[in-house]
């Protein structure tokens, strides 16, 4: 007899008709949890209207600094109101002025040298040399810094981590130690130091910006050495004991083992250092003196200087396009980050 026919019956039994599936919303007493008591709903209420109070905190400065880039009520006062929509604090940065803001004399006067004007929304601008900024001087300036911050003290770091953990060799414990050490001088003890090195920089004609690239790239790697180091540390030494036994030399387990597995600590390492020059306003201020040379912190700080020609709208506005580069690297890097903290947990 076919097996087939023997075990039809109960084939047909177990067949599930389609149509007489049917949706069914399942409600609290037909779940393993319990309903919540009217004490959690308060509770989960108050959670929320928490959370919501601490997200305004946290958005009202930026909310702020938005709305008075764009308000042109008065250019001299960083305000929120009275608000008046405009572009004159964005064009202000690039020695645009708004012709209703000039003097009849001041705007024939830069007619007469064939300043180049433009229409945008029925408002006129027109090019004044004698502005006070050198906005896309000092943004070339500040990028150039964090790049190559960023690149020297990456690069170095991962080699003296890579140095420290794997490798034992005649004074590592003392020089780590020293490393430590050196993070506990405060930053503004060494400024007469820094100033020093860089006038003997200057005497040797060398830029004050490559001066100041080598000291962001120092003050970087003392610290950071010490934190790639000990997350080197956790990685297990059997994973380097395989890549050995495969074939690998100290480079090729270093690039092709642990690189990527260090690569969300090196990432935020490059992130620290690129972002350094666009905080640090004391020392662009005292190695830099010619304006054009200055970095985007040093150099907003002329806008509020002057009290005779306050210009803070120009100073929110320069604000927020430098924190441009920090909002973008952070959105596109975090996906590597989160990517590079996974893949080293599994090669762990």
């Amino acid at each position: 007899m076919n097996k087939t026919k023997i075990y039809q019956k109960t084939f047909d039994c177990i067949k599930i008709d389609p149509n007489q599936l049917t949706k069914k919303r399942l409600t609290f007493n037909e779940l393993d949890a319990k309903p919540p008591t009217k004490s959690e709903l308060v509770w989960l209420c108050f959670n929320y209207l928490l959370l919501v109070f601490w997200s305004l905190i946290i958005l009202f400065p930026v909310i702020s600094l938005l709305i008075a880039s764009f308000n042109v009520n008065n250019p001299r006062v960083a305000t929120v109101t009275p608000f008046k929509f405009g572009f004159d604090n964005l064009f202000y940065l690039f020695k645009y002025r708004n012709v209703d803001q000039l003097t009849a004399e001041a705007v024939s006067a830069l007619r007469e040298k064939n300043s180049s004007t433009f229409n945008l929304f029925g408002t006129e601008y027109i090019l004044d040399p004698q502005t006070r900024s050198y906005f896309g001087d000092w943004y070339k300036n500040t990028l150039y810094i964090a790049g190559f911050t960023a690149l020297i003290s990456t690069v170095a770091v991962a080699l003296n981590a890579y140095a420290y953990s794997r490798f034992k060799f005649a004074g590592s414990k003392h020089s780590l130690t020293i490393i430590m050490l050196i993070q506990m001088i405060p930053a503004t003890s060494s400024l007469i130091v820094l100033y020093i090195i860089v006038q003997l920089g200057t005497d040797i004609k060398v830029s004050p910006i490559i001066m100041l690239v080598l000291i962001y790239s120092g003050g970087a790697i003392a610290g950071n050495t010490f934190m790639v180091k000990s997350y080197l540390d956790t990685i297990s030494s059997e994973l380097d004991d395989s890549a050995k036994i495969d074939g690998c030399n100290n480079w090729g387990l270093f690039f092709k083992i642990l690189l990527p597995v260090i690569r969300p600590a090196l990432i935020m390492v490059a992130l620290w250092s690129f972002l350094i020059p666009f905080t640090d306003i004391l020392l662009p201020s005292l190695v830099l003196p010619n304006q054009q040379d200055k970095t985007l912190a040093s150099g907003l700080q002329l806008f509020l200087s002057n009290q005779q020609d306050l210009q803070a709208g120009a100073y929110t506005m320069g604000t927020l396009l430098a924190s441009l580069p920090a909002f973008v690297l952070f959105m596109y890097l975090q996906r590597y980050i989160i990517g590079g903290l996974s893949d080293g947990a599994v090669k762990g």
